[in-house]
């Protein structure tokens, strides 16, 4: 069921994407040919489109974000989701999977109609020579066999998808969290997000300040420093883990409950 809710999904929110992204990348590889040319004026015109055509992207993705959980679970529309045979699980999943994936589509095409403007240019082709070279040069040097560079990349990732989960997620608490009024509810959303990103920054800074002044974190950084290269390199990603995924956690699970015991449509 997962599966063909994202399907809708997908075919509801791909009408938006697709031309964008056909279209970034048809004026990239027109511009691309411009410059190669020498028209550096239309080429310049097409750099602009180019660059209005990318801010729009991502501002697509945070609208459509809020939009397709706004009206399909918040709105009247979520009457006729919540009559389906689903738990609140797979509404939510299927939102936060279909917009994780168009983020990094959108940036895939985005970073591909940058090469595709700046490939025709000498420098930007040294620059990336020069960064290919030096990527060797400290593979060369690196003190990580492949096997164990390749479990901090995969760490890595797993690191930076639960902070886009939790970014989305933290979104749709907010406008979950509205359920609680009948009235102003983008109001009452917006001040929501701001209220936890407040207070979580001050949780997180009087963290470090007990921390610090408990002399937990000075322990902490001596008995890292008793490990190998690898075993440091591997407490940090599991640390920068564990701060992406406890937010995405909470966030989901008063999402998960605003939807299912407190769900107040209008």
């Amino acid at each position: 069921m997962l599966r063909k809710l994202m399907k809708y999904e997908f075919m509801a929110t791909g009408r938006f994407f697709l031309p964008l992204f056909g279209a970034l990348i048809i004026i990239s590889a027109v511009n691309s040919i411009l410059w190669r040319i020498g028209l550096s004026v239309p080429a310049g015109i097409g750099l602009a489109v180019s660059v209005i055509l990318i801010i729009g992207i991502w501002v697509i993705v945070l609208l459509l974000t809020i939009q397709r959980f706004w009206s399909n679970l918040l709105s009247s529309e979520g009457y006729l989701m919540m009559t389906l045979p689903l738990g609140p699980d797979h509404l939510i999943l299927s939102k936060l999977f279909v917009a994780a994936i168009w983020g990094l589509a959108s940036s895939i095409v985005v970073f591909g109609s940058i090469l595709i403007m700046a490939g025709t240019h000498e420098g930007f082709i040294n620059i990336l020579e020069a960064i290919r070279e030096a990527f060797s040069y400290a593979l060369m040097y690196i003190p990580f066999a492949p096997h164990q560079i390749a479990l901090l990349a995969t760490q890595f990732a797993i690191a930076t998808i639960l902070g886009a989960f939790a970014s989305t997620l933290l979104i749709y608490a907010c406008m979950s969290l509205s359920l609680f009024a009948n009235k102003h509810r983008v109001l009452i959303s917006f001040g929501a997000y701001i209220a936890i990103t407040t207070v979580l920054q001050i949780i997180f800074t009087l963290l470090i300040a007990v921390g610090i002044w408990s002399g937990a974190l000075h322990s902490f950084e001596t008995a890292v420093l008793g490990f190998t290269s690898f075993g440091q390199a591997q407490v940090l990603t599991w640390i920068i883990i564990a701060l992406a995924a406890i937010p995405c956690a909470l966030f989901y699970l008063i999402t998960r409950y605003m939807l299912k015991n407190r769900l107040n449509l209008q």
